[in-house]
């Protein structure tokens, strides 16, 4: 029978000091995951990285290969202990993933391929997830398809408890006529007739097992609504914090 390292023969205590100093977070309990950019795939990698396309955020709308990369400044994790054996693995696996948020922010192309590449007992470990949902009709880039992705994948696989949800607004710049916000009494009503506004919503309450939910606006200048849907994003956006955020939590369940 092959001896065991020194590592392994010192009691666990012991071990979890040292991984401490190996899986350095820097203080940040919230670790940011980004897509790589266009042509920015690393040469070489210490483990295996899912690959996919995404479309350029511009007016070309390029579309080119990537994968996700970690963006947190001052983290250093020694991630390459976790393959000598499993029992380093299931030993260190939570200082990464069960003691940290994971930030996606509006790069959630990369939600599914993170995910998926972790074991299944690592990706139980993620209990907290923050995610950026991007403006609902244009001047805004819609992001409809990639948040259904999501939605639908932690549907099956997550095991999310919080989720932090930075929601992108709209202020006109003038004084606009038609409703200039809405109470969670009134975004029952859209959400009943369908209102492609809130279809994100629908998806959304596909994940089931959230217990806590944080919304935060994100909300910028914009033109003067000029369409009935532009009329409605800005009543919506300054709904986010009051009316928005209630209805959200009744559609989750939330108390």
């Amino acid at each position: 029978m092959e001896e065991a390292s020194p590592l392994m023969r010192a009691p666990t205590e012991v071990r979890m000091i040292i991984y401490a100093y190996l899986f350095d977070d820097g203080g940040n309990k919230k670790l940011r995951i980004q897509n790589a950019g266009a042509g920015k795939l690393p040469k070489m990698e210490d483990r295996v990285r899912s690959r996919y396309y995404m479309l350029e955020r511009s007016f070309h709308r390029r579309c080119y290969e990537t994968t996700y990369r970690l963006e947190t400044e001052g983290v250093s994790f020694c991630t390459s202990i976790m393959r000598v054996n499993k029992k380093i693995y299931e030993e260190t696996s939570y200082l990464i993933y069960g003691s940290h948020t994971f930030d996606f922010g509006c790069h959630i192309e990369a939600v599914e391929p993170f995910l998926s590449d972790l074991t299944p007992p690592s990706r139980q470990l993620i209990r907290e997830i923050s995610l950026y949902k991007r403006g609902p009709v244009p001047p805004y880039d819609n992001d409809r398809g990639e948040w259904r992705n999501v939605c639908r994948f932690l549907q099956e696989h997550g095991s999310i408890k919080k989720l932090r949800l930075v929601l992108q607004g709209g202020r006109p710049s003038t004084a606009w006529e038609g409703p200039q916000e809405f109470t969670a009494t009134d975004l029952k009503l859209l959400y009943d007739i369908k209102h492609e506004s809130l279809d994100w919503i629908g998806e959304l309450t596909r994940i089931k097992g959230i217990e806590e939910l944080e919304v935060l606006p994100d909300v910028q200048y914009c033109p003067p609504p000029s369409s009935s849907n532009m009329i409605i994003f800005a009543a919506l956006s300054a709904s986010i914090e009051r009316g928005l955020t209630e209805f959200l939590r009744t559609q989750l369940r939330l108390s």
